[in-house]
């Protein structure tokens, strides 16, 4: 069975939407529009389908979050009311801390995510950023290790989650440290192409395990209503 995302283009790129209890690796540069698409499938969720949707931050405060949010026409305030909608983290560095005080590890912080999970009835869940969360660990094993530890909980509590990593700017890479996309199910790409005095941004799907997709590089916009994927408009570029 299939989940819509909410955003109409992109999911007719993706054939209907997203496989169910499948993770997704939604990589970009900054600036390119992540975290607000990555909300826009939670807050969709909530608001339009009754899925219940937890949002795991390593760096923003709730309160800009919010208001960022709010300009996109998401009333996060009210989706919280309604106890479809969860936002938890803050600051790395906090994160961090309680981490080396209690001598934590990914897997506390596993457990912690899997009990909200269950208490809330979460479907959606979105970790922004994997970047931030993989810096916890000491190197790549322990870095892909933590990731499908992760993964491979949130699938088997039945979610569908979106992993954010930022990529460098100007490159082709899926994410940042080269692992990521061979843990998930899928890979969405934000890029934000130079074509002479702007940037073109462009979305592909690259990887979606359990059903067909376009594989075409499509234009995007960010606006007041949030990412609009246009799925008829290719982008033609010569990346390299």
């Amino acid at each position: 069975m299939k989940m819509f995302t909410g955003i109409g283009g992109l999911d007719k790129m993706l054939k209907g939407g997203i496989v169910q209890g499948r993770n997704i690796l939604l990589s970009g540069p900054c600036g390119s529009g992540k975290s607000t698409l990555s909300m826009q499938f939670l807050y969709n969720g909530a608001m339009k389908y009754g899925e219940p949707g937890l949002y795991i931050t390593l760096e923003e405060t709730k309160e800009k979050f919010y208001a960022d949010m709010s300009e996109f026409g998401m009333d996060l305030h009210e989706a919280e009311k309604t106890g479809r909608f969860t936002l938890i983290g803050g600051p790395i560095a906090g994160l961090r801390g309680y981490m080396d005080r209690v001598d934590a590890s990914i897997k506390n912080l596993t457990e912690e995510i899997e009990e909200v999970v269950k208490e809330k009835k979460i479907k959606r869940v979105v970790i922004d950023s994997v970047n931030l969360l993989t810096m916890l660990s000491k190197d790549e094993d322990e870095r892909r290790k933590a990731l499908a530890m992760i993964s491979n909980s949130l699938s088997s509590l039945g979610c569908t989650s979106f992993f954010i990593s930022e990529t460098k700017e100007g490159s082709m890479d899926l994410s940042r440290y080269g692992i990521e996309e061979f843990v998930v199910d899928g890979v969405i790409v934000l890029y934000l192409v130079r074509q002479r005095n702007k940037f073109i941004p462009g979305i592909t799907v690259r990887k979606m395990r359990g059903t067909n997709h376009d594989k075409e590089i499509r234009y995007y916009q960010i606006t007041n209503k949030g990412v609009e994927v246009y799925p008829q408009e290719t982008v033609f570029t010569n990346i390299r």
